[in-house]
């Protein structure tokens, strides 16, 4: 086995980039969501504003309203006459047409619940049936407090029927009873603001558990839905940091109206917010979703189009290496084609190198041995013929010892042949030839004798001549 490679598979780092990828979709939208959050708090809070300057320009006008009618009731000769006559008769003579006037502008101006004028030097007027002590006090406290105001005001009482103040109109009445000029002598009067009829909160966006509220100075006048003590607690600005109230946490938008000394405040629930943006948010949702899907199959389909040819190349390799393979498969990818095919290449021609040098081997082999056998041989033709000889001359020896003329000549004439017939010429003498032919005869009639005759025709020329003639040895 070679040595293992380190590293990342392809595999592997395409799911890296898919995790990569979809945490960034994550990510991208997280971050796509908090910008729409803060995008509707903006549009929230813009909306709400122009909402707060177009309630300044009712309340304005509401408020120019009711001085207006104030005026009206206030300097009307009726109610002159009650409040700077001391003649205890004026009072009947004209209370009848003072209401009839207020009826008038209640119809008119449906804003004034209330009303109690009083007179140090005359008589009182009061339009209710209830509270008629409590606003007494209340002038009384006006007059101790500011000795010869001018101009109107608010100011808040408790409300035994409601946890929210009553929100109280103070004005200055002066008489006019002297030649119509304005004289020293002055009455104040107190209204009660019918607040529900006062502010129409519409219109800056209706949200679930939402508080439009209305303070004067630090007393909340107007709520539009009933509240507990912590919503009061985050109206009155007890709780800046944390607007809290039970489980639910609100987002808090306050305008303050200048002119007329009032603060308009709204409380959104957070989570109203969030679900006012719940399209944008089903649209994130389901835009990742989408892309999720999409990245992972597209990653798959990456891993089987990449990975697996990858996968299917290097098992090649493998089979290769072990020699239960001679070429690698063709994959589809044009790269993965390329490189597949440059490798067979490359294996065709170490193969082919093998197979030369393969044949070289053998042909070197074969020369080689070639080589070897013509020197065993000529060692061998070196070697037989010494020995064949030595020995035919000992058998040669030993029958002349013995005396065996028949066996020495059948050994001479055995000898010559051998030593003819291991010669290296082809061309030989014709004295050789028949030398040699007169041998043979020899060794045949011993074998079989009188078996054979041998007649040699030789002209006397070619006799004297035979060692000089030359002829093909047979």
């Amino acid at each position: 086995m070679g040595k293992k490679l380190r590293g990342l598979s392809t595999k592997r780092m395409l799911q890296i980039f898919l995790a990569m990828m979809l945490l960034f979709v994550v990510v991208l939208s997280s971050v796509t969501f908090v910008f729409a959050y803060r995008f509707s708090q903006r549009q929230f809070a813009k909306s709400f504003q122009a909402f707060s300057q177009n309630i300044e320009t009712q309340l304005d006008a509401q408020f120019e309203g009711i001085e207006k009618s104030m005026r009206q009731f206030t300097y009307f000769s009726n109610m002159q006459e009650i409040l700077f006559n001391k003649d205890p008769m004026v009072y009947l003579q004209n209370i009848s047409g003072c209401n009839q006037l207020l009826d008038y502008l209640r119809q008119s101006t449906p804003l004034v619940v209330e009303i109690l004028i009083d007179s140090p030097s005359g008589h009182s007027f009061f339009s209710g049936s209830t509270g008629k002590y409590q606003y007494k006090q209340l002038v009384e406290s006006i007059r101790e407090e500011s000795d010869g105001f001018s101009g109107s005001f608010f100011r808040t009482l408790p409300d035994s029927s409601s946890p929210l103040p009553q929100l109280i109109y103070c004005f200055r009445v002066n008489s006019i009873q002297r030649g119509g000029y304005l004289t020293e002598e002055y009455a104040i009067g107190v209204a009660r603001i019918d607040v529900n009829q006062l502010v129409n909160l519409k219109g800056a966006g209706d949200y679930e558990n939402e508080i439009k509220a209305l303070l004067y100075q630090e007393d909340v006048v107007y709520t539009s839905r009933k509240t507990s003590e912590e919503e009061l607690a985050m109206l009155h600005g007890q709780s800046q940091d944390k607007l809290y109230s039970g489980n639910v946490e609100y987002i808090r938008h306050t305008v303050p109206l200048k002119d007329i000394n009032l603060t308009l405040i709204d409380l959104v629930p957070k989570n109203s917010l969030l679900r006012d943006i719940s399209s944008t948010r089903n649209v994130l949702v389901l835009a990742m979703v989408v892309v999720c899907i999409l990245l992972t199959v597209f990653t798959e389909v990456i891993i089987h189009e990449i990975s697996n040819p990858i996968k299917l190349l290097v098992t090649d390799m493998q089979e290769i290496q072990q020699g239960q393979k001679k070429r690698m498969a063709l994959p589809g990818l044009k790269d993965l084609r390329y490189v597949a095919y440059t490798v067979n290449e490359t294996l065709e021609i170490l193969e082919a190198a093998n197979l030369r040098q393969q044949e070289m081997s053998l042909r070197l082999y074969q020369t080689t041995l070639a080589q070897k056998q013509a020197q065993l041989n000529a060692y061998r033709n070196q070697i037989n013929p010494h020995f064949l000889f030595n020995t035919l001359e000992s058998m040669r020896s030993m029958a002349r010892y013995h005396r065996a003329p028949m066996l020495e000549a059948m050994l001479t004439s055995l000898a010559a042949l051998f030593r003819y017939s291991l010669r290296s010429e082809i061309i030989v003498s014709l004295a050789q030839e028949l030398a040699h032919t007169k041998h043979y005869f020899t060794l045949m009639d011993m074998r079989a004798p009188q078996r054979y005759e041998l007649r040699i025709h030789v002209s006397e020329e070619a006799r004297a001549r035979a060692s000089s003639l030359w002829c093909f040895s047979l």
